[in-house]
């Protein structure tokens, strides 16, 4: 069993790589024994018993008490929970019904939250009942590579060509799709329509007339301009079906949904996007990001951040983006400071790091007994037995080899059931791991990096 006082653990390697990265070089400069480690990692979930013990374990969602155990399960014993909350942007409904997923419930109401700004910190103590001195207000550690401190991290947009066989005499014009469940299947569809509600299924039907009316538009543009290239980037997760049919028929047309997309930001001449709080991102990197939306959005359906952008709704004033005047996004620091904290003297990693350590020497953040009852009543019963067995070490040796040796019929039918069952779910854990997983290389590669900048800076 690994011990660690910090395990950082993640779903989107593109969107929390870097980001882990950067406050693991911290944390481990302040003496801590870290590890950034992915939630579905394949040798975690192949594991009959316990793997990892650690103090703090950190999670990038936790809305109720199952969000612990998705990232957690039986494979990995920890003392205190925090969460990074990588999604503080919600749609107008849900901050406002207290009832909503997204304002926690059960274990999720107790462990440690970081808070980009002041909004997000006053909604989880009015609607979702966090105690105030379980929430911590940072900044968003998502800008913090955008900092001058940080220049030369990301690759240059000659490396970005080559990597990608981008022309580099063409303007490269990148697109932040935000179409997450649109092409989904219909049980997809389903699940999230019933998780977040009606309002879910009217968003659902204005975001497929958007992106159906958005690729119209970039057919057209692409014809018109071949001196530019557009580079479409799925939602983190999703694939987008549409869009890479339409790069088989367009060779300016591309559909990438590696690295990070402030990688992508840094490197492209134009930034556009649609219902994403990563034109956040394109802002603070000092782009003049456009929002395109031609049809209106549900007001319960759209966030409060994104209300207040100026937008592009026609294909003309799109096309004339590109060579002509540009659409100012119509923010300013000081309407955004709510939403994600902005000060330009301390980093916001190194804020996260500070209540990190504030989080790890204070007991009272501990989980009492009350709370490690709930956890593990998470299981049934019969799960609670099946895992003690498996964990038993010598008996779940015997089991195996019965299965494996004994002639019954009814034995070899479980055996049979058991290796399918198995071959099924591994053969999902290693696609995902295969797109997802970070090997120590590349996170030690990014580390030093980060190590170079900072003292080249100093």
């Amino acid at each position: 069993m690994q011990e660690y006082d910090f395990l950082l653990m993640y779903e989107h390697k593109v969107r929390e790589m870097d980001n882990l990265c950067l406050l693991k070089y911290e944390l481990d400069k302040r003496g801590y024994r870290t590890k950034i480690l992915y939630e579905n990692d394949f040798e975690l979930v192949k594991s009959n018993t316990v793997v990892y013990k650690t103090r703090v374990l950190v999670v990038g969602y936790c809305y109720t008490s199952s969000s612990i155990k998705d990232y957690a399960s039986y494979r990995i014993r920890f003392d205190k929970v925090i969460n990074l909350q990588w999604e503080q942007v919600i749609t107008n409904e849900q901050e406002k019904d207290s009832s909503s997923f997204r304002n926690l419930s059960g274990l999720a109401k107790e462990i440690v939250h970081i808070s980009w700004g002041e909004r997000n910190r006053k909604r989880l103590i009015e609607k979702a009942g966090v105690a105030p001195d379980h929430i911590k207000v940072t900044g968003n550690i998502t800008m913090d590579l955008l900092r001058p401190e940080f220049k030369g991290f990301y690759l240059s947009r000659e490396e970005m060509c080559e990597r990608y066989e981008l022309p580099s005499d063409k303007k490269i014009c990148l697109f932040i799709a935000g179409f997450k469940y649109v092409e989904a299947s219909e049980e997809a569809r389903r699940a999230t329509i019933a998780r977040f509600g009606e309002g879910r299924r009217r968003y659902l039907e204005v975001a497929e007339k958007e992106q159906l009316t958005i690729l119209e538009w970039f057919k057209r543009f692409l014809e018109e301009h071949k001196d530019c290239v557009i580079v479409y980037r799925p939602h983190p997760g999703d694939g987008s079906p549409r869009a890479e049919k339409m790069a088989q028929t367009y060779t300016n047309f591309r559909v990438i949904s590696e690295l990070s997309v402030k990688q992508w930001i840094v490197i492209s001449d134009l930034v556009y996007a649609w219902n994403s709080t990563a034109i956040l991102e394109a802002f603070f990197a000092g782009k003049n990001p456009m929002h395109l939306c031609p049809y209106p959005i549900p007001d319960d359906q759209s966030h409060p951040l994104l209300m207040k952008m100026n937008k592009i709704t026609d294909y003309d004033t799109f096309s004339k983006s590109v060579t002509g005047p540009q659409i100012d996004l119509g923010l300013t620091k000081e309407i955004v400071n709510p939403f994600y904290l902005v000060d330009d003297e301390k980093a916001a990693y190194v804020k996260v790091a500070d209540a990190f350590e504030e989080v790890y020497r204070n007991n009272a953040y501990t989980f009492s007994r009350k709370q490690r009852r709930v956890y593990r009543h998470l299981y049934s019963f019969r799960e609670r037995m099946v895992i003690a067995f498996m964990g038993s070490g010598f008996l779940y040796q015997i089991y195996g080899w019965l299965l494996h040796h004994v002639p019954f019929g009814f034995v070899q039918r479980r055996r049979q059931w058991l290796q399918a069952y198995q071959k099924k779910e591994y053969d999902r854990w290693e696609k995902m791991n295969a797109i997802e997983a970070e090997g120590s290389v590349e996170a030690d590669k990014i580390i030093r990096k980060i190590g170079m900048l900072l003292q080249d800076g100093r």
